[in-house]
């Protein structure tokens, strides 16, 4: 029952079978590291700072790939900028590896202009600087509220609350002197004693 497996030609079979098996093996571990590029390593150029084209054509014939991750804004950088890139610069991968950019919006997003008025001085400066708005030029004005936020400008205007800004935007704030607008004669206060000119004084 069993014959064939003492025939000649079955071992001669087996041992190709084996062959063949062993060679695709090698053959696949060969061609792994060729299909992973398992040797081929690439430092990662610095792009931060450049604008988004420059950083593509830089990081392509460097062999590897680019993506955009994210947008932000600031009005320090230019349209397009580079932020920041993952992985960092000078870090080693392999070749082809896609590097992820985060860039400066083209567009700077608009914010809702908020109501200043009788706000103080250093609160309104936070309000602004929150929405990503910059304290423009300060003019103060005659009122009894000093440092009092009076009145809000942008280009010399007066601002209305709700108004949709550029982020970014100087924004020009009238402020309160705390000496009011109105003017009166020093009274004649000698030969009053120290209470008598206080109460005149007061009245």
């Amino acid at each position: 029952m069993f014959k064939f497996i003492t025939h000649k030609s079955f071992f001669v079979n087996l041992l190709v079978i084996i062959l063949v098996v062993l060679l695709l093996i090698f053959l696949f571990f060969s061609l792994l590291g060729v299909m992973t590029k398992h040797d081929e390593t690439q430092k990662v150029p610095s792009v931060i700072g450049r604008n988004y084209n420059e950083a593509e054509r830089l990081l392509k014939a460097a062999g590897l790939a680019v993506n955009i991750q994210d947008s932000i804004f600031t009005d320090t950088a230019g349209p397009l900028q580079v932020m920041r890139q993952s992985p960092d610069a000078d870090a080693v991968v392999k070749a082809g590896r896609t590097i992820y950019l985060t860039i400066n919006r083209a567009v700077p997003p608009q914010v809702e202009m908020p109501d200043l008025r009788g706000f103080s001085l250093k609160s309104a400066e936070l309000f602004l600087q929150s929405l990503g708005l910059k304290m423009g030029e300060l003019t103060y004005v005659p009122d009894i509220a000093k440092n009092a936020v009076k009145d809000q400008l942008i280009n010399g205007n007066p601002l209305a609350p709700g108004t949709k800004i550029n982020m970014g935007s100087s924004i020009d704030l009238l402020i309160g002197n705390g000496l009011g607008d109105q003017e009166i004669d020093v009274p004649d206060l000698i030969g009053m004693t120290v209470s008598e000119a206080q109460s005149y004084l007061s009245g």
